[in-house]
């Protein structure tokens, strides 16, 4: 009988452990909240894929020097479904290398230059995804 509580328990335990783990990842806590950074740059990679899409942009800054940031939005199949803050059908072909793009978003807490993104903006002005 001790044997088969403690299998159960054990079960329950790992649901709860799988659970938080899952809840920490989409938490974003690798990003301030609290901040918005905004950086217009030409793409370099585009990555279409899970669990997050992928953006790579290549920014100048005020002393020459390029950097790339990256911006992390949600899956492709959501950004494919996406019906409300967009102006356009989102799929892997959507941006090519070169596509000069505007980012914007909540940036790293490590300093890195990497944005969970609230919006992408197109050089004609199209948002892309996003409320700006």
């Amino acid at each position: 009988m001790l044997t088969r509580i403690s299998k159960v328990s054990f079960a329950i335990a790992g649901v709860f452990l799988a659970a938080a783990s899952v809840q920490a990842h989409h938490g974003g806590a690798a990003y301030d909240s609290d901040e918005s950074v905004t950086v217009t740059g030409a793409v370099t990679k585009f990555e279409f894929i899970n669990p997050h899409v992928l953006i790579y942009i290549a920014v100048t800054g005020d002393d020459g020097e390029v950097v790339e940031w990256s911006g992390e939005l949600t899956s492709p199949n959501r950004l494919a479904r996406m019906e409300r803050g967009s102006t356009v059908q989102w799929s892997k072909d959507l941006l090519q290398p070169g596509d000069e793009i505007t980012l914007s978003g909540n940036p790293a807490r490590s300093g890195a230059p990497s944005l969970r993104l609230r919006s992408v903006v197109n050089a004609e002005g199209a948002v892309l995804v996003g409320d700006d």
